[in-house]
């Protein structure tokens, strides 16, 4: 049985960083990625990264500190957030941030600044590359290679951890591996396991089980499985963060029959970015929200309040006319080829015609265009309360955009203690067993609610966090 010091499941945002500082402490080290490329999410996310201190922040003067971000991080999530992992990561976070730029991280040049796509911070500490998830991982890919061509080093691509190997005490001694397009499953002996293989957005099951029971409309990596979160529970780790899901809002199926969302493809309903021109509609036709809410959080909990997470965007030719772009990232052939035959791309002629074509209640659809129309007029309030309207939506032809609430991160995940070891239902650590990013839950930082910088900056930081204590621990174990 081949033996190793450390052994890290997923070659991702969390694992990549605990990879390279373990090698470089002296340790021996497998890293066992299921895709045939390194990378996990950062080939598909936003890569945004938050942090207090950078040499960038201070250069421009914006007075931060980590206890300020912290206090910002529990107002965002109404103090949903695990503070002591929170104090742990978030010190730490200027750091990594300087440590991205020094490997050439071609950040964005308006960052540090104040970003909307979900609740803002009061200061400026999101930064994010110019090619977003992209940009992180060509920063680090090259430190990665010469790690894994280090003599302690192994990388095993397209390859899956299967489970954990125990001994006495239930304590993590090693894993199982198996290539992923069949072979002989191998037994590796390892001082640690870290898993670092990311959540369960593309888990429709496990999803369902994790979340109460909710609809998943998802932009995560295939791969996103939730592997890891299974082997940690086989040996007795408990899962937290199931009751904290919340929808982004919002997102469009990219094909008919399929519930993957595409990034590129994102509707724009962010009102510090476009003002909405259009009403959101429930099932029944309900307004359910205010939609020119500057508050991301507030639409968005209105949003996980609808069982279903769907509301559909309505407006008519006169609108679609005068307003800015819905949906920017979409070229004309797709919006084409979308409004002349994607199922959630609706045309209709009369109310009575769209209620039909959308399944919307026709006297409530009715109410809610005719009490629209008057606060765009001016003589009655919005119910809702909003402030932007500016033309009334009288069709004859009416559109609608059926949208969803989409999983960006999965929220429930391993429990661990501040120390990144997984710990059972009643707070004891199982031995010689790890876990990092997305593998902990989304929700164990950034709560119920989204939290800019939150999900990559952390698995970065206490990635590297880790390989190196683990590294110092353990070095030459495997020999010896």
């Amino acid at each position: 049985m081949d033996s190793y010091d450390v052994v890290v499941v997923g070659a991702g945002t969390a694992g990549m960083p605990c990879a390279i500082e373990a090698v470089a402490a002296g340790a021996r080290v497998l890293v066992v990625e299921q895709e045939p490329r390194p990378g996990g999410t950062l080939h598909v996310s936003l890569g945004q990264l938050s942090g207090a201190g950078a040499r960038v922040q201070i250069a421009r003067g914006i007075d931060d500190s980590p206890e300020a971000h912290i206090r910002d991080i529990l107002r965002i999530n109404r103090g949903t957030g695990r503070a002591d992992i929170l104090r742990r990561t978030v010190p730490m976070q200027g750091e990594t941030i300087d440590w991205l730029l020094d490997l050439g991280f071609e950040m964005d040049p308006q960052c540090p600044a104040i970003l909307h796509l979900h609740e803002a911070y009061r200061v400026a500490r999101t930064y994010w590359g110019v090619e977003g998830g992209l940009s992180i991982l060509k920063a680090i890919a090259p430190q990665f290679e010469r790690a894994m061509a280090a003599p302690n080093a192994t990388l095993r691509l397209s390859t899956q951890a299967r489970r954990l190997l125990t001994g006495p005490g239930s304590a993590v001694q090693g894993v199982e591996i198996v290539p992923v397009d069949g072979g002989r499953s191998e037994r590796i002996a390892a001082g640690a396991v870290v898993l670092a293989s990311g959540g369960y957005g593309a888990n429709s099951d496990m999803f369902a089980r994790l979340t109460q029971g909710r609809p998943l409309f998802t932009a995560a990596m295939p791969g996103s499985t939730g592997s890891g979160i299974e082997m940690a529970q086989a040996v007795g780790a408990a899962i937290v963060g199931q009751d904290l899901f919340l929808p982004t809002y919002a997102g469009i199926v990219s094909r008919p029959g399929d519930n993957r969302i595409v990034w590129r493809q994102m509707p724009s309903l962010t009102p510090q970015v476009r003002q909405p021109w259009e009403i959101h509609l429930d099932g029944t036709g309900r307004r359910f929200v205010r939609e020119d809410d500057e508050s991301v959080d507030a639409r968005e909990h209105a949003l996980n309040d609808l069982a279903d997470l769907m509301f559909w965007c309505v407006f008519d030719d006169a609108v679609l006319e005068a307003a800015p772009p819905l949906l920017p990232g979409w070229t004309r052939e797709e919006l084409d080829q979308a409004w002349s035959g994607h199922p959630s791309f609706v045309t209709a002629q009369g109310v009575d015609g769209l209620a039909a074509a959308t399944g919307m209640d026709p006297a409530r659809l009715a109410a809610s265009l005719t009490d629209y129309a008057a606060a765009c007029a001016g003589t009655a309030p919005d119910p809702t309360g909003r402030r932007h309207c500016p033309m009334p939506i009288r069709g004859p032809r009416y559109r609608a955009v059926k949208m969803h609430g989409i999983v960006l991160k999965t929220p429930a995940g391993i429990r661990v203690n501040d120390r990144m070891e997984t710990c059972r239902a009643d707070g004891s650590a199982i031995s010689g067993l790890y876990a990092l990013g997305e593998a902990i839950g989304g929700a164990t930082l950034s709560g119920k609610g989204f939290v800019s910088g939150m999900s990559v900056t952390p698995a970065l930081t206490l990635g590297r966090w880790l390989g190196r204590r683990l590294g110092t621990q353990l070095a030459g174990r495997a020999c010896a």
